[in-house]
């Protein structure tokens, strides 16, 4: 079952524009992985929630965009950095599961 989790964002490319949709999906690099982390690398759909306040942060709810995931990832206090190419975006932190 796909976990959908609470999380917390904080952009990180502030002379950028934060994403204009709110609901995208990048690949996500969990804390744990290391730096080889694009051999098993995971997307996660993100739905954003309200305004980016004036510390770049934004709340969101995220889970894994395929049903063969590793789900538990996605626990309470686990960290990840969303990416786009080469660039970080944000980095994020679980804060509450919603779903199991």
């Amino acid at each position: 079952m796909n976990r959908t989790a609470k999380v917390v964002l904080h952009w990180l490319e502030r002379d950028r524009p934060f994403p204009r949709n709110q609901r995208f999906s990048r690949p996500a690099r969990f804390d744990h992985q290391g730096q080889d982390w694009k051999q098993d690398a995971w997307n996660l759909t993100v739905v954003t929630e309200g305004n980016v306040d004036a510390a770049g942060r934004q709340s969101a709810t995220v889970k894994f965009l395929v049903p063969n995931a590793p789900h538990d990832w996605l626990s309470v206090g686990k960290r990840f950095t969303l990416i786009e190419g080469e660039l970080a975006l944000a980095e994020g932190v679980v804060e509450q599961i919603l779903a199991c």
